[in-house]
């Protein structure tokens, strides 16, 4: 009879709840058939989740690798920084506006370089050289000259200019140093023009100090039979530049504005550009010259239009 009263087992095969261990079983949602989910730590838990030590991130290699190529690359940069320097002192830097330069110390070592490679590009059509370039600083027989410039033809006035020029002589070894062979024609006087305008270009790039370049042309031949005056001298002209009047052409390579090849006077066509541009950049340069002996003995290159 006493075991009739103990109750039979459940039918799930879950213990009794007198069980202490199926209690704790229950309670921790561990068994089987307990559909309740696991009870969430209590609030006061949470600060010893928190002091938790955190493991590494996951992104650590790639952060290494970003690091280490920005260090190498600027250690790339500071190498290649470090041999240039060397090769930059090692070489002087390339002058890319003309394929030649003068090497003068000074600006009159420079302008008789110019004058002598300039010169025998300039030729006629038998081959002979055009004209001796000479060249000197502004002094006429070793006595100071003065420019004095008349602005205009009728009304203009007189411009007494002063500076640290150069002065290039076209002599042509003929009389009073007009041009010994060929014909005189238009052609040979803008390929005359031509070579003033290469010189006063060389001088102004590479002699910095210079601030005004005057270049005589030689004179028109005698004519037959002509009559000379005692002492007088045939008229001259004069192409004379400050820097600002070919601030363009020094501003682009030399070859932009007179080509290497040089012509001869019969290899001009005056209708096409290059003679144009020619006649553009020397025609109001174009002086008739004169040396005037001021009171004082002064010595005096005058210009007129």
């Amino acid at each position: 009879m006493a075991k009739d009263l103990i109750p039979p087992p459940s039918p799930a095969g879950r213990p009794e709840p007198e069980s202490s261990e199926s209690a704790d079983r229950i309670a921790e949602g561990l068994w089987a058939g307990n559909r309740r989910t696991a009870q969430v730590a209590p609030e006061e838990d949470a600060p010893a989740a928190a002091e938790r030590p955190l493991g590494p991130s996951r992104y650590r290699s790639r952060f290494g690798f970003v690091v280490g190529a920005l260090i190498g690359v600027a250690l790339a940069a500071v190498g290649l920084g470090t041999i240039l320097a060397l090769d930059a002192s090692e070489k002087p830097p390339r002058d890319t506006w003309s394929s030649w330069r003068p090497t003068g110390h000074d600006q009159l070592d420079a302008a008789k370089q110019i004058a002598e490679h300039v010169g025998v590009k300039y030729r006629l059509g038998d081959s002979d050289q055009l004209v001796a370039v000479q060249s000197s600083g502004m002094e006429v027989a070793d006595r100071p000259l003065s420019v004095a410039l008349r602005t205009a033809s009728v009304g203009g006035d007189i411009e007494l200019i002063e500076g640290n020029g150069v002065l290039y002589t076209l002599n042509g070894l003929g009389k009073h140093g007009s041009i010994a062979g060929g014909k005189p024609s238009e052609e040979r006087h803008l390929l005359l023009r031509r070579e003033a305008l290469e010189l006063a270009l060389y001088t102004f790039h590479y002699a910095d100090d210079v601030d005004m370049v005057v270049a005589l042309l030689p004179p028109a031949p005698p004519k037959q039979n002509e009559q000379e005056a005692a002492g007088q001298l045939p008229p001259v002209q004069a192409l004379f530049y400050r820097p600002g009047d070919l601030r363009g052409e020094l501003g682009v390579p030399l070859d932009a504005t007179v080509p290497a090849l040089t012509p001869r006077p019969e290899q001009i066509d005056l209708g096409k550009p290059e003679a144009k541009r020619i006649d553009a950049l020397t025609r109001s340069n174009l002086f008739r010259a004169s040396f005037q002996q001021g009171q004082d003995a002064s010595v005096f290159l005058v210009l007129e239009r």
